[in-house]
């Protein structure tokens, strides 16, 4: 782990309107780890992942990103610097094909010369590989999360943030996508990693970070929390 944090978040204050989520929200993330961000819903979660993008500004603190204050960078331009957002949502675009989605990212992302290809990116997906020339619309709730992680490897991401990635899945595509993110994070991806199952993110994470109303309480490995049934069962809810 190099000594200095790729990402910070530095007592970050920030919301919608006037309703303040996040409190003096402190987090780093070196880079080529996997952290995971966890905590009950409405814990502000998604909030922390908007604000690092650009999608809200915070109105006190920092974001850093290699060793540069971006707190005021919006989020095309963030995705430009290489930090991308996989949201909740997926939002691919239905009425486009698999591969023109894909060659929308690639024209919008950062001008990383090590973005991967469209082809190469197609490979880490067999199930989009056979359906280049379908509509967004017609693919299942898997094969979208796969294709809106492949837009941010052909938009040329060194950060991916996912937001819920297995939220509502089955649970063999569940393994399926701990198996991609293992696969990117091989590939020298850094990822900051939102689930509301936990337990996806224990197996996953070099270190975790618990959030509740908007602070973090608790941070540690994976194997630290999982031994600390009391974080688990007040902040969680749930047992090891």
């Amino acid at each position: 782990m190099s000594a200095d944090p790729l990402l910070t978040v530095d007592g970050v204050n920030a919301g919608y309107g006037e309703t303040k989520v996040l409190h003096d929200l402190s987090l780093e993330i070196h880079e080529g780890e996997i952290v995971s961000l966890v905590g009950r819903n409405g814990a502000g979660k998604t909030t922390t992942l908007r604000t690092i993008m650009g999608i809200i500004q915070p109105t006190a603190g920092t974001v850093g990103y290699r060793g540069e204050d971006v707190s005021e960078v919006d989020a095309t331009e963030t995705v430009q610097r290489g930090i991308s957002f996989v949201p909740e949502e997926r939002r691919i675009f239905p009425e486009l094909t698999v591969m023109e989605n894909l060659e929308i990212a690639h024209i919008g992302g950062g001008d990383d010369a090590d973005a991967m290809s469209i082809e190469e990116a197609l490979g880490m997906f067999e199930n989009l590989q056979d359906r280049t020339e379908n509509h967004g619309s017609s693919l299942s709730g898997g094969e979208q999360q796969m294709l809106s992680i492949a837009r941010a490897l052909v938009g040329g991401a060194d950060v991916i943030l996912l937001d819920e990635p297995t939220e509502g899945l089955a649970p063999y595509i569940v393994q399926d996508v701990m198996d991609i993110i293992e696969e990117l994070n091989d590939r020298g991806i850094t990822v900051l990693l939102v689930e509301q199952n936990v337990h996806v993110g224990l197996a996953l994470a070099d270190r975790n970070y618990v959030i509740n109303q908007g602070e973090i309480v608790w941070e540690g490995t994976s194997a630290e929390l999982e031994a600390d049934e009391e974080i688990l069962d007040t902040y969680l809810g749930v047992t090891a």
